[in-house]
Formats: structure tokens, C-alpha cells, sequence
């Protein structure tokens, strides 16, 4: 069915070569590595049967006609995961040529949806041996079809079944994937696929009428549910950016909210008809022109997607976007967007610096009782200029963290978030044994000069590793 030729460079033009693949499953199968994980691969499969439903959704004018239902189910004994759906399904001469006509799409042209190349049917070539397409449309028969991971040529044609088609509506696909890899399979859990769906189709699952379950035989379904901005408790940035290009107004949708608290890890995606393309911080062609990087788009508290319509399109396996002048264009117009948001980040950076200061704060108090029993010193850490490393007032010892030898000694994160080192455990240690000898002089001042360095030296290391591991504790708790 795949169309190879023995004489690769045997013209059908006097004078000119045409272009042949010699081996066209070792190709394809090339090209499927490019995924990385096993419900990446699945997602082509849902992806498509959501592209079914989108003609349905457009067909009735911007609502589905009846509830469109898509089940997943894992087989563990063989390997496998079947994504069955009930919308339009596929004719007999459709079916052969999705499978037997590499790089045609019918998907090409349909601003719609996300499918250009004609690849994602054999994504299946990662990570298993085989996929089947079981499938009926309201004009043909009933048939079921197999391709095989190793083969291109003497692929059996599609065979017709004369059981009804097993949906509510008569009509659909199933696509079974099977065979996997166990190093791709034995990772794969229902939770991880609901998992997968939830954050890829996002924009998608919150339409009316559309259903996704995911299960295992005899065993309860998860529903997939979309995800709900509005419940988060922050601050909401949005806009629709205009982007001209070739004559044509592009709306680009923008999303972002800053959490009070930091959420379960959502990111802010990027999404391209409603299909997520990957995490904003992970799509390198962006990170070259942005200029505030990780330290906006990885920060724990920022959240939301950024939808790009038709302005630009995805490479062949959907995780970044073809090299052009309009994506040269989206990202100019990103970047306003991204100062505004750094500039809204700074009231939570700050909030966050004094919550681990004060969290660090008491780890120093705690080391310097568990070291210095007697201390009746008080830590305090205080921002009080550049002069002074500590002051002692009134029992209440305050180590400046303005001071360059502090500041030199303090890491930060790339959301600027203060974080405490090797060396500023060091120092603080040396400050701390200081002040904490000087309280002992009771047991202290007829000791000779030697046997009190030796004392200050035991105690500074003794609270440098009580520093070190009751850090560790804090930030495990």
C-alpha cells in the first residue's frame, strides 16, 4: 500500500529525477521517535477524533449536535489502549488512504483544526507494534483495518464487519494501539492519561456536551474535567492581541493569572486551536526573544495559556512552531505583555523573599539553642543598609542581609527567590559563634587564648551542620 520504487531514481520525466523513499517504514518510524512519551502518542489518536468532532461543532453552528462521547480504555494484557468515539467515523476509501498515503492530510486547508502532515496516524511507531482502526460512517459499511509496525507493502485491505458498529450513534472510530514497549507501557496508568488529556485538550473539555473517560476493565471510569481559572484566588491579566500579518488580522488570546498561592503545576501554555503545544518556558524558539525568560514563565505562582489561532503553525510533531515571519511577529507582540507581568510579579517576589526569610530566620534561632544552650539571644534578620554586618541591642542579635558579605554568600533563584547556600551557612555560623562565646564567659574567662579559639572554632562548626540539616527539615516539611 506505501508506494516505494525499486529504482529510486528512475524518472518519469525525460531529463529530470524524481524523488523516492526506498524504504518507507524505516522513515516513518524515524520520525516517531520524536515523541517522548506513551500518552504523547496517544494523543494523536484523540486528537484526531476531537478534529472529527470539530466538523460537527462548526456544522451546528458553534455547538455539538448530540453529546460527543470519547472512552479510552487500557488493556493490560495486551499491551494496549483503544480511544473509541461516536462521532462521524471514516468510509472505506477514507480509512485505506489516512493509513496507505504518507504526508496527505485532508486536515490541510481546515484553519480549524491542527493536522497538516498526515503523520500523526503513525505515531503508534514509537512505542508499539501495531494500531487498528475499527470505524463506520453513515455512508459505507463497517470495517476494521490493521497496520503493522514492520510492514509497507501486502497490508491487508480494509475488512468489512457486519456487526452493528458499537456507539450509540451507529457511527465512529476505535483506534487500538497495540503491542507497546514495556518501558513505554508499564508507566501508563488511567491517571496519567486523564492527566494528559486534561492539560493537552484544556480549552477543549470545557465545551458543553463533550465527554472524555478514561478506564481499565472492570474497573471505574475517570471523567476528564477542565481546569477552573476562576477558582483560583489572584490576579487575572488578559488580552486579545491583534497581529497583522499578510494583509489579515490574527487574534491571539492571552490568559495569564498570578495565584496567590502557588497551584498545582499549570503553567502557562501555549495553544493552537485549542490544542496545547507545550509549556511557554519549554518552547525554545520563544525563549530566544524573550527577555525576562524562566523568570516569568517557570514562576510557581503564574498560570494561564496563550491561544495563537492561525498565525502560526506547529512542526511536524506539535511541540514548538515553524520558523517564520508571523511567528517572528507573535513573539514581538508577547513581549509588552511579559514586561507587564514581570512588573505584577515583584508584590509576590517580595512576599515570597520575606516568608523564606522568616522561615530562615527561625532555623538560625533553632540552631543557636541547639548549640549554645544557655543563649538568650534573639535573631533577628533586618535590611538595614550596607554598614554594619551585626548589631546587639537589648538581647536581640541583627544580622543585616543588606550587607555585601550576605549578599555575596545568598543564592537566588531565577524568580528571584532568596535561597540559602553552603557559604552563608558558613558565615552565619562564624557570626553566631562569635556573640554565642561571648555569652559563656562564666565557663569561658580562665580559659588560655588556645582553648578558647578551639571552643569558638567547635561551636562554628557544630552550628554550621545544625544549620544545614535543619534547612534541609524546614524545606522537606
Amino acid at each position: 500500500m506505501f508506494n516505494a520504487s525499486s529504482k529510486p531514481f528512475a524518472a518519469k520525466t525525460p531529463g529530470t529525477i524524481d524523488l523516492e523513499i526506498s524504504d518507507p517504514v524505516l522513515m516513518l518510524n524515524e520520525i516517531a521517535k520524536r515523541y517522548e512519551t506513551t500518552e504523547r502518542v496517544l494523543m494523536e489518536y484523540v486528537d484526531n477524533a476531537l478534529d472529527d468532532a470539530e466538523a460537527l461543532f462548526r456544522e451546528g453552528g458553534q455547538a455539538y449536535p448530540y453529546p460527543i462521547r470519547l472512552d479510552i480504555t487500557i488493556d493490560r494484557a495486551r499491551r494496549a489502549v483503544s480511544i473509541q468515539d461516536n462521532c462521524r467515523g471514516m468510509t472505506r476509501r477514507t480509512l485505506e488512504r489516512v493509513v496507505s498515503h504518507i504526508g496527505e492530510s485532508q486536515k490541510r486547508g481546515q484553519t480549524w483544526v491542527n493536522g497538516r502532515f498526515g503523520f500523526g496516524v503513525h505515531a503508534f511507531r514509537a512505542a508499539a507494534t501495531s494500531v487498528s482502526f475499527q470505524t463506520r460512517h453513515e455512508l459505507s459499511s463497517h470495517h476494521t483495518l490493521t497496520v503493522p509496525r514492520d510492514q509497507h507493502r501486502g497490508i491487508k485491505e480494509a475488512k468489512r464487519v457486519d456487526a452493528p458498529f458499537p456507539t450509540d450513534r451507529g457511527t465512529g472510530c476505535i483506534v487500538t494501539v497495540a503491542g507497546f514497549a514495556s518501558d513505554w507501557f508499564q508507566s501508563v496508568t488511567v491517571g496519567s492519561i486523564r492527566a494528559e488529556i486534561e492539560h493537552h485538550f484544556e480549552r477543549l473539555i470545557a465545551r458543553p456536551n463533550l465527554h472524555i473517560a478514561v478506564h481499565e476493565p472492570n474497573q471505574p471510569s475517570q471523567v476528564c474535567t477542565a481546569f477552573d481559572y476562576a477558582a483560583i484566588d489572584g490576579i487575572s491579566i488578559q488580552h486579545v492581541l491583534h497581529v497583522n500579518y499578510k494583509d489579515g488580522d490574527f487574534p491571539v488570546v492571552v490568559y495569564c493569572k498570578i495565584a496567590a498561592e502557588p497551584p498545582a503545576k499549570r503553567p502557562v501554555s501555549f495553544f493552537a486551536r485549542d490544542r496545547r503545544i507545550g509549556d511557554v518556558a519549554e518552547i525554545k524558539s520563544f525563549m530566544r526573544k524573550s527577555r525576562h525568560k524562566t523568570s516569568v514563565w517557570s514562576h510557581p505562582n503564574l498560570l494561564g495559556y496563550i491561544e495563537v489561532g492561525n498565525l502560526v503553525q506547529p512542526i511536524i510533531n506539535r511541540d514548538d512552531f515553524v520558523r517564520s515571519r508571523s511567528r517572528t511577529l507573535l513573539y514581538e507582540a508577547l513581549l509588552p505583555i511579559e514586561a507587564e507581568i514581570k512588573k505584577k510579579l515583584q508584590g509576590v517576589n517580595e512576599q515570597q523573599r520575606e516568608q523564606t526569610f522568616g522561615q530562615f530566620e527561625e532555623v538560625v534561632q533553632q540552631a543557636l539553642a541547639e548549640v549554645v544552650a544557655d543563649s538568650n539571644l534573639d535573631v533577628a534578620f533586618v535590611t538595614g543598609g550596607e554598614e554594619r554586618r551585626v548589631t546587639v541591642e537589648n538581647g536581640r542579635l541583627a544580622i543585616n542581609t543588606m550587607h555585601p558579605d550576605f549578599q555575596a554568600r545568598l543564592r537566588i533563584t531565577r524568580q528571584g527567590n532568596p535561597r540559602p547556600s553552603d557559604r552563608l551557612y558558613a558565615y552565619l555560623a562564624s557570626i553566631l559563634s562569635v556573640y554565642g562565646i561571648s555569652q559563656q564567659t562564666a565557663h569561658t574567662k580562665n580559659l588560655n587564648p588556645e582553648t578558647k579559639i578551639d571552643l569558638q572554632i567547635e561551636m562554628m562548626l557544630a552550628l554550621e551542620m545544625q544549620l544545614r540539616q535543619l534547612q534541609k527539615k524546614a524545606q522537606r516539611g
